[in-house]
């Protein structure tokens, strides 16, 4: 029977435990190119600077333009920098493109643009819109270098349009046969020098002993394709559907990464591969790491305005904030049943002392009646002897555990004076500003009552006001920390390495690096509250924290817990 259960026990578990190994196998392996995404993720405005400074020549050169045909090729090239970039300004010039083409009647003109107006539409969700793009085009007027595209516009439409009528099984069948009917037309029309004919059957062999010439063709364009371009990143995404369906997930993973990486190179707005990659490490416990992804692909799906992405990565990002929030619960629980226990621990060795004292009593007692014994008084003394030891042991523990509350009273000391002090410059900011706005008032109406209008407009300038007010707010933050922690800079600067440690200008206190991992310091450690108070953008609050890190003589994963420690407060 125990046999049985045994193996009954082993059936259940074993596939988790396999499942886990894997995933921890594949991580470990691929950390080097997690370490590569991660500093591209960081560099990403480089990527951004140069294809924005491309596209400005472009632009520069759109005044130059002499006739139609250079008109229309103008547009386009323009369209390609912005095809996966900008889904906005991409339909502003194809749709010049198209005026452009109805106006000549080059019917050529207008199918292509067309097609790439499709592209785009589909890419931000609306597909409606899309379907509506390409509905006067027939394949039989298409050039043979057209056909796929044409096809593989619509393939991607159905199969889009089947995904989002999931609850209508009619309609999810309906369009479900219109896809395949459009995939088989990709090939029987694609080529294999072209992307789409190895994408098609990816999808389409998946899984089965076709897949295998297809993978063996992705990975030759892998070698020979750059790897900041964007059939790159769908080759090696291709790739890694393969390698999962083959269950490899360490090949799965490390093409997923090339893929996303090439993503970011090529500054694509339309981003799948680090979304991926963000829900696989999520699903693996991996929760910093995927936020941090998940928070790049909602950016990129804002500036892109795809409303798909936006919606299904709403949704991950809502269940990585509750497993915050679950992780959150679970420490503090611990914490609280640590508190209890110690608090345990210590009335037990108190008892334990009172319990000591009153056998040591008795002993006592006992030396003073067997004192004429010299054999009852040895026993007497091994037993006293004994006695003695435990209690220094008890008196050891007593030691440790009263240290450990002193540690614990003295966090709690900080705290509330850390609070105090914070509470009394409030009142006392919001008294100074009371005054300052009583006197403005007064200003203003003496002003206004001589006739003074241009320096009323002037005193109540927005942008002058904000500034002096930032300035002041950023000096008072200064000064009430520095008065908490006037050790903090020297401390700080003791993390990182020599040549990368801070030097202060004259007057300044604190500079916006200092001031990040000040709010660190006190226990703000969300990026999005940091950027916030200090009027920036999450990003680089990240990149700053980021940046800082890697600057450090510690290890990276010791460093946030090093800067929580960091500076004695003055009590």
């Amino acid at each position: 029977m125990r046999s049985v259960l045994s193996i009954l026990v082993f059936c259940f578990l074993f596939p988790a435990l396999a499942t886990a190994d894997s995933f921890e196998r594949s991580f470990e392996e691929n950390k080097k190119l997690l370490y590569s995404l991660d500093s591209l993720l960081a560099h990403q405005d480089v990527f951004v600077k140069v294809k924005e400074e491309r596209i400005m020549q472009l632009k520069k050169q759109y005044n130059q333009v002499k006739d139609v045909k250079e008109l229309y090729a103008m547009n386009r090239m323009i369209y390609l920098e912005y095809r996966v970039y900008d889904a906005d300004s991409a339909l502003h010039y194809i749709n010049k493109n198209v005026q452009l083409a109805q106006q000549t009647n080059n019917r050529t003109w207008e199918v292509v643009s067309l097609l790439e107006q499709s592209f785009v539409l589909t890419s931000c969700g609306l597909l409606t819109e899309a379907l509506n793009a390409v509905s006067d085009i027939r394949s039989e007027e298409l050039p043979q270098n057209l056909r796929s595209e044409y096809f593989g516009r619509l393939c991607t439409l159905y199969s889009r349009l089947r995904d989002y009528s999931g609850e209508n099984s009619h309609l999810s069948k309906h369009y479900n046969e219109l896809q395949k009917t459009y995939r088989d037309s990709i090939l029987n029309t694609a080529t294999p020098d072209e992307l789409r004919y190895w994408n098609t059957r990816t999808w389409l062999y998946l899984g089965t002993p076709e897949a295998a010439p297809v993978k063996q063709a992705l990975e030759h364009n892998k070698k020979i394709l750059p790897n900041d371009s964007r059939k790159y990143s769908i080759a090696t995404y291709n790739l890694s559907a393969i390698y999962r369906s083959e269950k490899n997930e360490s090949k799965y993973l490390e093409n997923l990464i090339l893929s996303a990486m090439a993503d970011i190179r090529c500054v694509n707005g339309d981003i799948g591969s680090l979304q991926e990659i963000a829900e696989y490490l999520f699903k693996h416990g991996k929760i910093d790491r995927a936020y941090n992804y998940i928070v790049y692909c909602s950016q990129k799906a804002m500036l892109f305005h795809n409303r798909v992405r936006i919606v299904r990565m709403s949704h991950l990002q809502n269940q990585i904030y509750k497993a915050y929030q679950e992780r959150d619960n679970i420490q503090q629980k611990r914490l609280q049943a640590s508190l209890i226990t110690v608090s345990l621990l210590f009335l037990i060795l108190i008892g334990a002392f009172l319990f000591i004292r009153k056998q040591m009593r008795r002993l006592k007692e006992a030396n003073t009646r067997l004192d004429n014994t010299n054999q009852k008084l040895s026993v007497n003394m091994d037993a006293l002897s004994t006695a003695h030891q435990n209690l220094e042991e008890a008196n050891d523990q007593l030691k440790e555990l009263n240290t450990q509350l002193k540690e614990v009273n003295s966090q709690l000391r900080e705290s509330n004076y850390v609070k105090e002090e914070y509470i009394g410059y409030v009142f006392n900011i919001c008294s100074t500003y009371i005054s300052k706005l009583e006197e403005f008032r007064k200003n203003i109406n003496r002003k206004l009552r001589v006739g003074q209008i241009e320096d009323v407009k002037a005193m109540t300038d927005p942008s002058t006001m904000a500034s002096n007010e930032l300035k002041e707010f950023y000096q008072h933050f200064d000064t009430i920390f520095l008065h908490l922690y006037p050790n903090f800079v020297e401390d700080f600067n003791a993390l990182l390495l020599p040549e990368e440690r801070i030097e202060l200008k004259d007057g300044e206190l604190l500079n916006t690096e200092l001031r990040i991992h000040a709010l660190i310091r006190m226990g703000i450690t969300d990026s999005v509250k940091i950027a916030d108070f200090l009027h920036c953008s999450a990003q680089t609050v990240y990149n700053n924290r980021l940046r800082t890190r890697n600057k450090s003589i510690i290890p990276k994963e010791d460093f946030m817990n090093a800067i929580k420690k960091l500076g004695k407060y003055k009590a």
